[in-house]
């Protein structure tokens, strides 16, 4: 069976982890958030990433129940980061050239100075 998995907990909601197994979303609005984003994948970077601020996700449950909800603000951020791993991206895919390269060269000097120690 092939399922795309991911799981969101966003520490200041008390209900329980958002599952989405194959989630797909749609643009809602024509306004674009501009937010701040990291990643375990490329640690210790930060970079402003221009992203939809509404979305509607159509998903299935841990159950393999559909659902289908609209999230805005960092919620729909979050949502849009992670279905971008599912797709082989990264948040840095969404900066420029020269911003992407400047942390790409950041990142291959740091693993030099890792592999020297």
């Amino acid at each position: 069976m092939h399922l795309r998995v991911v799981v969101i907990d966003l520490q200041d909601d008390e209900h329980e982890p958002l599952v989405m197994i194959n989630p797909e979303y749609e643009i809602l609005t024509k306004q674009i958030d501009e937010m701040q984003e990291g990643c375990l994948s490329v640690p210790g970077f930060y970079e402003v990433v221009k992203r939809p601020e509404h979305i509607r996700l159509s998903a299935l449950d841990r159950n393999g129940e559909p659902y289908t909800l609209e999230a805005t603000g960092l919620f729909a951020v979050c949502i849009q980061h992670e279905c971008d791993h599912l797709n082989g991206k990264l948040f840095v895919d969404h900066l420029s050239n020269l911003k992407r390269s400047r942390i790409r060269s950041k990142l291959t000097k740091q693993k030099r100075v890792e592999v020297s120690s």
